[in-house]
């Protein structure tokens, strides 16, 4: 039982250290990129808000990293604006 508890935690530290919210992968994402694009790079976002109006529609998107913030708007799908943030100033 001890030994699957340790197991268990040292799998939480090593996902927890692969977080793909970083600046290196916040570059990565580029104007114009669909959102499977982006859901490639960036994982399934913590957020999602938004809506629209007759043929518009914006939708931003959150991952909250250990150290970032990232928010990502698309317009139709295709990304628009991109914004990266320390953790505890978005």
């Amino acid at each position: 039982m001890a030994v699957s508890r340790i197991v268990v935690v040292g799998l939480l530290v090593l996902a927890a250290a692969c977080s793909k919210v970083t600046p290196d992968n916040y570059e990565r994402v580029e104007s114009g990129m669909s959102r499977d694009e982006v859901h490639a790079i960036l994982g399934k976002p913590d957020d999602v808000s938004g809506g629209g109006v007759g043929r518009m529609t914006l939708m931003t998107e959150r991952w909250n990293g250990r150290e970032h913030v990232i928010s990502v708007t698309f317009s139709s799908d295709k990304v628009m604006l991109k914004r990266i943030e320390p953790r505890g100033e978005s």
